[in-house]
């Protein structure tokens, strides 16, 4: 190999009326961003997600840092007015793409969108709150950082399907439930604004249609919607109030105080799509 090396050297030399070959243009490769990761508890801890679900048992959900791409899906007015840019900026920072944003249970789904907020602008999160007493509107400062995982204080007891299972005070129904996902927000807020359009508000009567199972052991349509017309209100009011015990969510509540009246009464943060700007 030296005395090859050597020859060509030599042939170099021997011929000083070649010029060198042009250098080839440097081609400039495009930047690459490594964007960060973060892992993001899950009020279910996946005990709530069928089997064939990619989060079922799963504790904690890998999302990725907001970027330019994610600020251009909340600044599109047709995904806003469609109410579909909070599903697809979820959809956008999850890792695992076979997740479906859609199936997330809304307590997760509170759990993301505030972990994705906390990244990309931190956790300081300020927002203008009108007294309901004396109309003044109070600026107030909430620190995402203290949120925490509502307490499940409930009773109510779970199938074999994990389901949780409840027996109404006046009927002594059994009724199992299950946790709504986002799907059925879409779908109760989709035939909620139909509904009243016609005049009609059967807001709650969708969200139980969304939430009943089976009402004693009977999953039949026609069975749970006619349950639901004749369910008493004390029976109504006692599945809400259990119902919102046992969802597993994130704890959005803050003691609101007025400082112009001094009323005082606790609150909840609001998640729309102003929700990302600080």
């Amino acid at each position: 190999m030296a005395r090859n090396a050597t020859r060509i050297q030599t042939v170099q030399e021997d011929k000083p009326e070649l010029t060198s070959p042009q250098q080839p243009a440097t081609v400039e490769q495009p930047l690459t961003v490594n964007i960060p990761t973060n892992f993001v508890e899950l009020p279910s801890a996946g005990r709530y997600y069928p089997q064939e679900h990619p989060l079922h048992n799963q504790e904690v959900v890998e999302i990725k840092f907001m970027t330019t791409k994610e600020e251009e899906i909340l600044n599109s007015p047709a995904l806003v007015q469609r109410g579909l840019a909070i599903d697809r900026l979820i959809r956008s920072v999850l890792v695992n793409k076979s997740i479906d944003s859609k199936t997330l249970l809304i307590g997760d789904k509170n759990a993301i969108l505030v972990a994705a907020r906390s990244d990309a602008y931190g956790s300081d999160y300020e927002i203008g709150v009108t007294c309901p007493v004396c109309a003044e509107k109070n600026e107030v400062l909430i620190d995402l950082s203290e949120l925490s995982f509502k307490e499940n204080e409930s009773d109510i007891k779970m199938s074999e399907k994990g389901t949780p299972l409840l027996t109404l005070p006046r009927t002594q129904a059994e009724v199992e439930l299950r946790f709504l996902t986002g799907k059925d927000e879409e779908i109760i807020t989709k035939f909620s604004k139909k509904a009243k359009k016609r005049g009609i508000e059967n807001n709650l009567t969708l969200q139980y249609k969304q939430m009943i199972v089976s009402i004693d052991g009977d999953s039949s349509v026609i069975k749970i919607s006619n349950f639901i017309s004749d369910m008493p209100a004390f029976d109504s009011r006692y599945l809400r109030k259990k119902y919102h015990e046992a969802c597993p969510d994130i704890d959005l509540g803050f003691d609101f105080s007025c400082q112009y009246c001094g009323e005082e009464q606790e609150m909840e943060v609001p998640i729309t799509v102003n929700f990302f700007w600080p």
